[in-house]
Order: structure tokens, then C-alpha cells, then sequence
């Protein structure tokens, strides 16, 4: 299944500019800049509103539309080991290097009340123990994100290893999601006006010291992703021996994709055909893994997700534990592999790992307002994780075609054709 955000061409232009007009509206009309917080709030809360329905629906339909993994054999197992590591260790370098850079700290707050509501996180072990959900009905119905994640894996697999009975159940999600991204789609409709409100309220309320924490934290997340592509670089390198130049020239297609329309699902297709064309991994190999790494590898969204944390507690002025930056790393891997790849999924993750870090929403829609900006990097890496991937498994099988992957890359137009 496809899933298109209607009218996403324009939005980032109409989002920009109503984040121009908020942070002006925020400078000079003060007052009404805070009576209009509840219109950012309404649009946080019509996110928030999807959560349930985009988990529950998505997830557990691309968990069933991946078929029959054991059909793979230990290929099925090394890509869900790979894919997996790879988010673990981007999460782990996100969170190193915003702690580093320290985002969101500097400004002088009085926020007590965002900072007691923190300092209730659960611990890792908590945390473990709570995720098997004994209702899943009042998991979903509290907004129990987690225990909701589980259970829908378990639905998910259930419906895989049920294969063709389940057949009806699996057009029933796939359905269930386009009707929630439909909703979305309404939502991130009135986004420019929920946002305009929401960074009016922001500078009218904290000043325009604001405007240098925003930037260290567009610094620490390009930081963050730069230092993972160049481990990445480095392992794909010494593992496959592949000439670098050269992959980066024939990756060029797929990041003039990424950077226009920051879906990993809409780049798919190009991704496919340059990683078996032009880099010798077989054509079964990646119908395999590259759509479930657009769903589950998403290293871009894991280093995003450890970053928004620390800058909404460095912003709070609150410190966080090792258990509780060991939270980050495990909630941020589930998340992000629950993520949709659509231009301003991210969003709505950003607003659910706030949630679950018990951190206040309201600095989503500041952020929201420069995520395209962000996204571009993030659906770059995603994607590029995808490939390296590929690369990775087919060469530890023994498929992949190093003459091919080695022959001279082709014109980003070529590839487009």
C-alpha cells in the first residue's frame, strides 16, 4: 500500500510561512500572541488524536504485507539484525552528540511544572515490565503507546503466519491506515495555523533567545547524522570493499529524491532500481529489503528523536538520567521503526516520544515549523541506511555482483527514466 499526503507539494512553503508570521505576530503583538496559544494546541491535540489509529493500522498491515519471512531463511534474520543495529547505533549518536551541544539549554524559564512532570519518567526496568499490555482496549483507549506497539506486532505476526486466511483482516488494515493518513492529511491541512499560533506563542512567552536554541538544535541534529554516515561510510567500506567514490556517485539519484520530496516511500522505487542496477545487489534481495527498511531502518528519525529529547530537557533546564537516556535509545528504536515514511511523519513521532518521556508538546510546533529543513537530512540517511543495508547482507551471502557495483555510475537523469 501507498500512502500520499494530499496537498504535501505546498505545505512546507505554507508551513514556512506561517512560522514567519508567528514569530513577527510574537514580537509585536504580545498579548495576542498568548491568547491564541489554544489554536497550537489544537493542532497538537488532532496529532496527538491519530496516534492510536496511525500505530494500530500501519504497523501491523506492513508487519502482514511483509509475507512469509521464513521463506528468507537467516536472509530474513541478518536484514531485521542489520536494520536493527543500525537504528540502535544512530539513536546512541544522536543522543551523544546533543549532549555534547546541549541544545535547548541558555534560556531562563519558569518551568517548574513541565520539569516535576519529568522527573516521573519510568526506569528502564519500569519500563520493561509495563510494556505487555493486560488490556489492549484500555491501552488504546489511554494512549498507552507502548504496550500498543507491542500488541500490534503480535497482530501483525499473527496475521504473517496465518498467510491466506488472514488475507480479508490484512485489506481491512491496509484500509484502516489510508483512511487515518486521510485524516492527516485534514489535520496537516490547518498545520500552518495551528504552527503560526504555536511560535507566536513561543517568542511572545520566551523571547527571541529562542531563535539560538532552534539553531543549535538543526546543528546538533546535521551533527548527529553526519557523524553516523561516516561510521556507516566506514563499515560499508571496510566490509564490502566497494569503491566509495563511486557509490556516492551512483547514490546521487536517490538523495536528489530524498532532498525533493523527504518520503522514503516515494523514493522506493528509485532506491530499488539503482541498488540492483547499478549496485549489484539481486533484484528478490532488495523487493525484500528495501521496502521493510523503509519502514523499519530508520536511523535519521532514531538520531532525531534522541536529539528532540535532549532539547526539549535541555529547554526545560532538566538533566537526564542514564536510565532515563537509556528510555530514549529503546523508545526511540521502536518509534522510529513504527515511523511512516511521509514527508512530516517525524512529527508525529517527535510528539509521541515527548509524550512518553513525560515532556511538555509545545515545542513540536516550534519545530515543526523548520522540519523540512531537518526532514531532508533525515529521509536522506534513512534511505541511504536502506541501501548499506542491502549491501551489507548481500555481500555476507555471497550475491553481490562487485563488478556491477564497481562499473561507472549513471547520470541522475538515466536513473530517473
Amino acid at each position: 500500500m501507498t500512502i500520499t499526503i494530499r496537498g504535501a507539494r505546498g505545505l512546507p512553503v505554507r508551513i514556512f510561512i506561517g512560522f514567519v508570521l508567528g514569530i513577527a505576530c510574537g514580537l509585536l503583538f504580545q498579548n495576542f500572541s498568548l491568547a491564541i496559544k489554544p489554536l497550537g494546541d489544537a493542532f497538537i491535540s488532532g496529532i496527538k488524536m491519530l496516534i492510536v489509529p496511525i500505530i494500530f493500522f500501519s504497523v501491523a498491515g506492513g508487519i502482514a504485507n511483509m509475507g512469509d519471512v521464513q521463506q528468507l531463511k537467516r536472509v530474513g534474520g541478518k536484514t531485521l539484525l542489520v536494520y536493527t543495529v543500525m537504528t540502535v547505533i544512530a539513536g546512541m549518536i544522536g543522543l551523544t552528540v546533543a549532549s555534547i551541544i546541549q541544545p535547548g539549554q541558555g534560556l531562563d524559564l519558569d518551568a517548574s511544572a513541565p520539569v516535576n512532570a519529568a522527573a516521573n519518567g519510568l526506569d528502564i526496568g519500569q519500563f520493561l515490565l509495563q510494556m505487555i499490555p493486560s488490556n489492549p482496549v484500555e491501552a488504546m483507549a489511554s494512549g498507552n503507546v507502548i504496550q500498543l506497539i507491542v500488541f500490534t506486532i503480535l497482530v501483525g505476526v499473527a496475521m504473517v503466519m496465518l498467510g491466506e486466511r488472514a488475507a480479508r483482516l490484512r485489506e481491512l488494515f491496509d484500509e484502516g491506515a489510508a483512511v487515518s493518513f486521510r485524516i492527516l492529511d485534514m489535520v496537516m491541512a490547518v498545520s500552518p495555523l495551528g504552527i503560526f499560533a504555536l511560535m507566536a506563542y513561543a517568542v511572545a512567552n520566551y523571547g527571541i533567545d529562542i531563535f539560538g536554541q532552534i539553531g543549535k538544535f538543526v546543528l546538533a541534529d546535521y551533527a548527529s547524522l553526519l557523524a553516523i554516515w561516516t561510521l556507516a561510510s566506514i563499515l560499508l567500506v571496510l566490509f564490502t570493499r566497494i569503491s566509495y567514490s563511486r557509490f556516492v556517485r551512483k547514490m546521487v539519484p536517490i538523495w536528489l529524491m530524498t532532498l525533493s520530496t523527504t518520503s522514503s516511500n516515494a523514493t522506493l522505487p528509485v532506491t530499488m532500481k539503482v541498488t540492483n542496477q547499478d549496485l549489484g545487489v539481486p533484484k528478490w534481495l532488495c523487493s525484500f529489503m528495501l521496502p521493510l527498511g523503509a519502514t523499519i531502518n530508520l536511523m535519521g528519525a532514531a538520531a532525531y528523536l534522541s536529539v528532540l529529547v535532549v532539547f526539549a530537557a535541555g529547554f526545560y533546564d532538566l538533566p537526564l538520567s542514564l536510565s532515563q537516556m537509556v528510555n530514549v535509545i529503546f523508545i526511540g528504536t521502536i518509534l522510529s521503526m513504527a515511523a511512516p515514511g511521509i514527508p512530516g511523519g517525524g512529527i508525529v513521532m517527535g510528539t509521541l516520544i515527548l509524550q512518553l518521556m513525560n515532556l511538555p508538546f509545545e515545542l513540536v510546533g516550534v519545530i515543526a515549523g523548520i522540519y523540512r529543513i531537518v526532514d531532508m537530512g533525515h529521509t536522506t540517511l534513512n534511505v541511504s541506511g536502506d541501501v548499506i543495508g542491502a549491501l551489507l547482507v548481500a555481500k555476507s551471502e555471497r550475491l553481490l555482483d562487485t563488478i556491477q557495483a564497481s562499473a561507472p555510475a549513471p547520470s541522475p537523469i538515466d536513473s530517473k527514466t
